[in-house]
């Protein structure tokens, strides 16, 4: 694969080093106090170069406030990764020339709205809940190239409350700011994480979407190496550099291969 290509969400300054080595050169930072799900956030004044990642859920105080951070982005920022509209107006407000791209995890999942949203934005963040065939078909339709998550943990819910801490404080247990968690009716594990803005919720296991797709309507792959370690990282930059196939006990390929249809009971159809 062409490393040109690789989008790299950053969890540790001194990582970016090794990825250069990989000739990797575009890279993803939570921004500091506009991020949520994540141990390491940077401010701007540690970001040289490269892409601002945003998701947290904007209230009016917030939206003010990331106004005010984002008013002297300086050119070196190439793009601004982000999950609220408001960002699209701030950006227009500020005139700022940096590629916008909506990450909005589970909603880009059809043709129709990915191109009303792409008359706003650069590109977006191609949903992780559908099939290969479904994103091939999107690909061959969409207005503008989009960004395909090819590997990393996947959100399964954003909670604006610090659970955590709530739960902790209810039963007066020490608290923590990440937490595996297991389910007992499926057994499957999932890993929270959490700061003041809030909770998110990651499925246990990695999100692998190696698969063949027309590389020309393809802006990036998005890679979230979120707790993996610096030799996991190389490996993990090896292998999808080359093609390599993986290893699947700890991780899957969520719905990449598998069609999902649900079915309403007899009595449910009304």
């Amino acid at each position: 694969m062409n490393p040109d290509k690789f989008l790299v969400i950053i969890h540790d300054l001194e990582q970016i080093e090794e990825y250069k080595k990989a000739r990797i050169t575009n890279f993803l930072f939570p921004l500091s106090d506009f991020s949520v799900g994540f141990i390491n956030t940077f401010s701007l004044s540690q970001i040289k170069e490269g892409y601002l990642y945003i998701n947290r859920i904007l209230d009016q105080k917030a939206y003010e406030q990331l106004k005010k951070t984002l008013k002297n982005l300086k050119k070196e920022i190439k793009g601004i990764v982000f999950e609220d509209f408001g960002v699209i107006t701030i950006a227009k407000e500020l005139k700022l020339t940096q590629t916008l791209i909506l990450f909005q995890t589970h909603f880009a999942t059809n043709v129709r709205s990915i191109n009303e949203n792409l008359n706003y934005v650069d590109s977006i963040v191609i949903g992780t809940d559908i099939t290969k065939e479904e994103i091939d078909f999107i690909l061959s339709k969409t207005t503008k190239p989009l960004v395909y998550y090819l590997y990393g943990l996947i959100p399964g819910m954003y909670s604006r409350r610090t659970l955590l801490t709530n739960f902790a404080h209810e039963f007066a247990l020490p608290e923590k700011k990440m937490v595996t968690l297991k389910e007992e009716g499926t057994k499957k594990e999932f890993i929270a994480v959490e700061n003041e803005y809030g909770t998110i919720l990651y499925h246990g296991k990695y999100m692998n979407g190696q698969s063949n797709f027309n590389d020309e309507k393809i802006l990036f792959y998005l890679i979230n190496p979120l707790f993996l370690e610096e030799h996991e990282q190389k490996k993990l930059i090896q292998d999808l550099l080359n093609e390599n196939k993986r290893d699947f006990e700890k991780e899957d390929q969520g719905f990449l291969n598998t069609k999902t249809i649900y079915r309403l009971k007899e009595d449910d159809h009304e």
